[in-house]
């Protein structure tokens, strides 16, 4: 039996502060490990910026649809929020970054 690729999703807009601090977390805990430890906080430091690379595409996709058809109150409530939980993470990015200087 052949091992296959397994595929994994997160919702980040409902999981993404448990996924983002999770990462930060492991990032935080292996960067002055050993170095499979610093291997770990890299790839995790990867996932991280892919994830929010990810999400800022979607709320710039989001905005247009948004702003190009009907967009509801709650519609402008929901992109400002994740707007702000997007600000609110890459802000830990820089901090976590910091941190590695």
């Amino acid at each position: 039996m052949a091992l296959s690729d397994v595929d994994l999703t997160v919702n980040l807009y409902t999981e993404g502060d448990k996924f983002f601090d999770l990462l930060k977390a492991a990032i935080r805990d292996w960067q002055g490990g050993w170095g499979h430890e610093r291997e770990r906080a890299g790839y995790a430091l990867e996932l991280y910026r892919r994830s929010l690379e990810t999400l800022r595409s979607h709320l710039e996709e989001a905005r247009a649809r948004a702003e190009g058809g009907f967009f509801t109150e709650q519609d402008q409530r929901i992109l400002n929020q994740t707007e702000e939980k997007l600000a609110y993470w890459e802000k830990k990015l820089a901090e976590i970054r910091k941190q590695e200087d």
